[in-house]
C-alpha cells in the first residue's frame, strides 16, 4: 500500500515529535488520489498541498512527511524502492545495530511477510519508549492483495500483552474515500452486525510504546478471557 489521502488526515492528527527520526518498514510511495498542487482538508484546520511532481511517487511521499514533521534521520526497509532503501528480508531481524526510532511506521507492508511476528518484534524493538509505531494493513477485501488480512483484536491484544497505549485505531476505505475512527474493540462488531463494514478496508493503528519491555506475542483476547462480556457475546455470535 502506499500513502492515501485517507492516511494523510489520519497521520497528521497523530502527535507526531517534530525532528524525530523515522523508521519505515516499507519505503513510501504516494498513491495518486491527492494529486500535485491539490490541498487537502486534515481535519485539524490546516491543509497540505502537494506542490511536487507527482510523476516520482517516492519523492511526494518524503516530502508529505518532511512538511508533516520535519524528522531528522530517516531510514526506510524495502526490497523493491528506491536505491536509498535498504535491502534486507523483513522475516529476520534487522542489522542496526541497536539503532531506535521516535516514529516507526508499517507502510502496509507487514501482510506481505511471511514471517509477520518478526515485523511487529522488528517494530517494537526498534522504536524508543515513548515513540509512535504507526501500522497500516489490509482488513477487509483486498484479495491476492499479501499472505494476510489483519483483524482489530490483533492491534488490540498486541497492545495489552505489550503495554502499548492505543493513540489511534480507523477503518479506511480509498475509493469512496472513508474513515471510520473505533472507539472500542466493540465498536467493530456493532459495525458488524449493522453491515457496516466497508469492502476492501484497511486498519491505520497508532501506539505509543511504554517503556523498554521485551517483545511479547499476545494470546487472542477471547481466549486469554480479557474482552467484556459484550465483547464476548458477539465473538460468539459472529463464529
Amino acid at each position: 500500500m502506499a500513502i492515501t489521502a485517507a492516511h494523510v488526515k489520519l497521520f497528521r492528527s497523530l502527535p507526531l515529535p517534530r525532528g524525530g527520526s523515522l523508521l519505515n518498514i516499507g519505503e513510501p510511495n504516494w498513491y495518486g488520489d491527492l494529486p500535485a498542487g491539490d490541498a487537502l482538508d486534515c481535519g485539524d484546520g490546516t491543509t497540505l498541498t502537494v506542490a511536487i511532481d507527482d510523476s516520482d511517487l517516492f519523492a511526494v511521499a518524503a516530502m508529505f512527511y518532511e512538511a508533516t514533521f520535519s524528522p531528522s534521520r530517516v531510514v526506510s526497509i524495502d526490497l523493491h524502492g528506491t536505491p536509498a532503501a535498504l535491502q534486507h528480508d523483513l522475516n529476520r531481524p534487522l542489522p542496526l545495530g541497536g539503532q531506535i526510532f521516535d516514529v516507526v511506521i508499517n507502510h502496509g507492508t507487514a501482510e506481505h511477510v511471511f514471517n509477520i511476528v518478526q515485523v511487529f518484534r522488528t517494530m517494537h524493538e526498534c522504536c524508543t519508549d515513548g515513540g509512535l509505531m504507526v501500522h497500516e494493513s489490509p482488513f477487509t477485501g483486498w484479495i491476492e492483495h499479501g499472505f494476510y488480512n489483519l483483524q482489530p483484536t490483533l492491534f488490540y491484544d498486541l497492545a495489552a500483552a505489550n503495554n502499548y497505549e492505543i493513540v489511534l485505531v480507523a477503518i479506511e476505505t480509498i475509493e469512496p474515500p472513508t474513515i471510520i475512527r473505533l472507539e472500542s474493540r466493540e465498536h467493530v462488531s456493532k459495525l458488524a452486525t449493522a453491515d457496516k463494514l466497508p469492502n476492501n478496508a484497511q486498519l491505520f493503528v497508532a501506539y505509543r510504546k511504554r517503556g523498554y519491555g521485551k517483545f511479547l506475542v499476545p494470546i487472542q483476547g477471547y481466549y486469554a478471557q480479557t474482552l467484556s462480556e459484550a465483547g464476548n457475546r458477539a465473538w460468539l455470535a459472529m463464529r
